[in-house]
């Protein structure tokens, strides 16, 4: 049986942090070798009780492991280990590197700079809208977008940088054969193509369990250049990979919040210790140390509306300029611009048509071209 059949075996021995696996393959003499010790010889190289019998355990027949491996192919999934030239160069160095990664899809482009945008999994419209906004931009500016697939700020900036016609991967905290949420299906599946992919270093099958999401975490920091943090509260999840992040080196920024959101907390708390404030492309850009390709409106505001590319009547121009990313309601927006409620609501639906509002609940809407 190949070398490449044992260092499979190894692979799917990743499960959290149960040991330096590299460090112990070598000591052993090399996969196989490491596949023949028994429980003592692997307690004579300093592996705890616990981990030797987890690894006796997970010894199959080899013809079984062979099969198991030539299977991949089947599934679209590939094993790439850590000494082969298309391991990422971004992991090699990481705290606790992983054996090898199993793919679906392809891996990000070594040349390809790269930025991890996430958050909060219970997002407000203004961390969707932030979400969307660095997200597709960046994809636009050739950035690839790394992220955990998770329910909010990361699904929503990944599938934003799909959309606009880049390219996103997500690390999974399970076989990549396994689509966690579920309800990110449709994500799932544009991930696996083009040239965007799929990443885990759990053998496929592996089904998700919040034990396995911290060690993932240091894939999604360790393959980024740039960190970017999008709502965080004061205790979250999110601020774990940001520990990471830093161990590794990386540039870690956050986008403001207001003082009075809890969602935004964390991200105060990282600016006060140091992160970075993402407050446009272009500040991201800079820290990748590239020039943005993009046109700022006269005012200097990344956000602005853009998608009117001809001139809108005047009591357009008026309500247009009343929304912004936090919702307001039409009685407001009809007092703001001293138009009756009515007219403001054909206002709207023009509006939306045209790109420039979106009605996120009823008679609410926000700014809808960033």
């Amino acid at each position: 049986m190949d070398n490449e059949i044992y260092d499979y075996w190894v692979a799917t021995l990743q499960d959290g942090y149960l040991g330096k696996l590299t460090e112990l393959v070598t000591q052993a003499g090399g996969a196989k070798a490491f596949y023949e010790l028994s429980v003592d010889q692997m307690r004579r190289l300093g592996m705890s009780q616990r981990l030797a019998d987890y690894v006796a355990d997970r010894k199959t027949d080899e013809d079984l492991i062979e099969k198991e491996y030539s299977m991949l192919r089947e599934k679209k999934i590939r094993y790439v280990n850590h000494t082969d030239d298309d391991f990422p160069s971004r992991l090699r160095d990481i705290p606790s590197p992983p054996y090898g990664l199993f793919v679906k899809g392809d891996l990000p482009e070594e040349t390809r700079p790269a930025v991890a945008v996430i958050g909060s999994r219970e997002c407000s419209e203004y961390g969707r809208v932030m979400a969307e906004y660095f997200g597709g931009n960046l994809a636009k500016e050739g950035v690839a977008v790394i992220s955990g697939m998770a329910w909010g700020i990361d699904g929503i900036a990944q599938a934003a940088a799909l959309a606009a016609g880049g390219k996103s991967y997500g690390i999974l905290g399970c076989g990549v054969d396994i689509t966690y949420p579920a309800k990110n299906m449709v994500l799932y599946k544009k991930l696996c193509k083009d040239g965007s992919g799929l990443i885990s270093e759990y053998a496929p099958g592996t089904a998700a369990e919040a034990r396995r999401f911290p060690p993932r975490n240091r894939l999604i920091s360790g393959l980024c250049d740039v960190l970017i943090v999008i709502e965080a509260r004061a205790k979250s999840g999110t601020l774990i990979t940001v520990d990471m992040a830093i161990d590794q080196g990386r540039t870690v920024m956050v986008v403001p919040g207001r003082l009075t959101d809890s969602l935004s907390a964390g991200c105060i708390n990282l600016m006060y210790q140091g992160a970075l404030p993402a407050t446009s492309i272009e500040t991201v850009m800079e820290q990748l140390g590239m020039k943005s390709g993009r046109k700022r409106s006269k005012r200097g505001d990344v956000v602005a509306v853009s998608k009117n590319k001809k001139e809108l009547p005047e009591d357009m121009q008026t309500v247009a300029s009343m929304l912004t990313l936090d919702p307001r309601g039409t009685d407001e927006i009809a007092s703001l611009s001293g138009l009756p409620v009515e007219t403001v609501m054909i206002i709207l639906s023009k509006l939306e048509m045209e790109g420039i509002a979106k009605e996120i609940w009823p008679e609410r809407f926000v700014r809808g071209d960033i």
